[in-house]
Parts: C-alpha cells; structure tokens; sequence
C-alpha cells in the first residue's frame, strides 16, 4: 500500500476528531498538531500510528496557523512518505482507506487547487488585502463586549499603520484551499525552497487567512512537477454557510462525488450524515 502520511491541526479532543482519526490511523500515519493554548494533551491521542504534538499556540488565520502546519510536513517529511494530505478535524473520508491509497498509487501528480494569482481586492475574496496589510492574530472579536472593542481598537491601529506604511507586493501570490495531497518529490523542493529564501515564511507574519496562500505560491513557482489543479475535496460553496455544513440531503452528491474526501460535517447539525458515510467507506 502507498505510504501515506495524513496531516491535522486540532484544538479540541471532540468525538467527531477522535473517530476521524482512529479511521485513518487503520491504515496511514497520521500527524496531529495540538493548539498549545487548549488543554488537549498528546497523550489523549496514543493511538497506533499517530504521532501528536503540542508545540504552537495557533490563532486562526495567522502566522501560527501556516507554521503548525509546516511543523508536522517536516516531521513526516523525515519518513519520507509516498503522499502528504492535509485535512481538518471537520473533513470525512468519502473513499475506503484502500481506494484512496490505490488511487495515490496510480496518480502521482500533486493534487493541489492553484485557483488564480492573487490581484487585488478584499480579503473575503481572497484579494491581496491578506498579505499587503497588516493583520492582528492574537486578539478576537468573539461574543464578549470588551473583546469586540478591544479588537475594534487593534484592528484600527493595524489599518493606520498599513495606511502609512503599505507591504510590498514582493511575490506573485497564488491562492486556493489549504488542503493539499502533494508528493515526496513536491515536499523535498518545498523544503529546500524555504531553506534557499528563508525571508518567505516569516513574510507571512501579520497576514490574514494566507494558509490559502503559502504553499500555492511555491508551488506555482516550482518546475518538474506534474500538478493538477484539484484538492480532492467535496465541498459545497453554494449556501451563506460557506461552505455549507453538510447533511443528510446531500448524501447522494457526496456519494456519487469522485473526490476522497469531503467537508465539513458537525455532528451537532447532523449526526447522520456522518454515520452513513462511515458505512460506506468501512
């Protein structure tokens, strides 16, 4: 069977983690990242074939965000790995743990959705705002109203000071989503590329939601690889959820889907939508 080394950031120990976990554990190596900030602890997850860590206290949409991850690539990059896959605790397998390393095993192109160069616009949009302004990531709105006018307060400060003193537009940024299904061959050139411009990862300090754009942007620079532009995931764009939380009613287009896997799922909105799809891929 491929070797295959499946990548997650987690922050709490809920049952819906767990059991992903456990499913892909059975077959595949997985390495979690533990926020440093929760009171999860590595040994909640002494499970054969994983491999937990607590290094980084990660904020949402932040610097910390791309280096949690890029701490678990370079740990299973030490094993050397057929196949690296990033997902999140929200995602479920929608193939068996046997048809997705066969199709690994027949497809060795780095499944990774480069949608466009980032140009201009707002952040929502993915635009350029994310990494030409400066963005606060340790302090957030949340429900509490000394949080809200706290966070008005910074976030002030920080659009004064991207007035005054705006960031260069020093790459050509790529943008798509974060989950990424990406070679041996791909991760080694992602490895030496940030050892040969050790400026770029810290370039992504006080941006905003730029995991969409950190590992696009060296891909989209590097030569010899075959890349198909597709992450592999099923996700459903179309609702103000965005994306929607999927149920139920959407079991026959995850179904009928040819991707792995799909997102998201919480099974405080639908239980059952979850139990049918591990019915399908056990």
């Amino acid at each position: 069977m491929t070797k295959i080394a499946v990548l997650m950031l987690i922050h709490r120990n809920d049952e819906q983690t767990f059991r992903l976990i456990k499913h892909l554990s059975k077959n595949f190596d997985v390495y979690v990242h533990i926020d440093k900030k929760s009171a999860v602890n590595t040994e909640d997850y002494s499970i054969e074939n994983v491999f937990a860590y607590k290094e980084l206290k990660v904020y949402w949409g932040g610097h910390t965000q791309i280096l949690a991850v890029h701490y678990l690539l370079e740990k299973a990059f030490n094993k050397k790995y057929d196949r690296y896959i990033l997902i999140s605790g929200q995602d479920l397998p929608i193939k068996s743990n046997q048809q997705i390393a066969d199709f690994f095993e027949k497809n060795n192109a780095e499944y990774i959705s480069i949608e466009e160069k980032v140009t201009v616009g707002s952040r929502q949009k993915g635009g350029l705002d994310r990494v030409t302004k400066y963005w606060p990531n340790w302090l957030h709105r949340g429900k509490n109203p000394v949080m809200k006018v706290l966070f008005g307060f910074q976030y002030g400060l920080f659009m004064i000071f991207s007035t005054i003193k705006p960031r260069p537009v020093d790459y050509e940024f790529y943008k798509g989503p974060n989950w990424v299904n990406l070679t041996h061959k791909c991760v080694e050139k992602i490895v030496e590329y940030l050892k040969n411009n050790p400026t770029y990862i810290n370039r992504f300090k006080w941006t905003n939601c730029a995991d969409e754009l950190f590992y696009q942007t060296i891909v989209a620079q590097l030569n010899g690889l075959e890349v198909v532009n597709d992450c592999l995931r099923y996700i459903d764009w179309s609702t103000t959820e965005y994306p929607k939380t999927l149920r139920k009613e959407d079991y026959e287009k995850i179904a009928n889907s040819n991707n792995l896997f799909a997102r998201k799922f919480d099974t405080n909105k639908d239980k059952e939508i979850i139990e049918m799809i591990y019915e399908k891929v056990k």
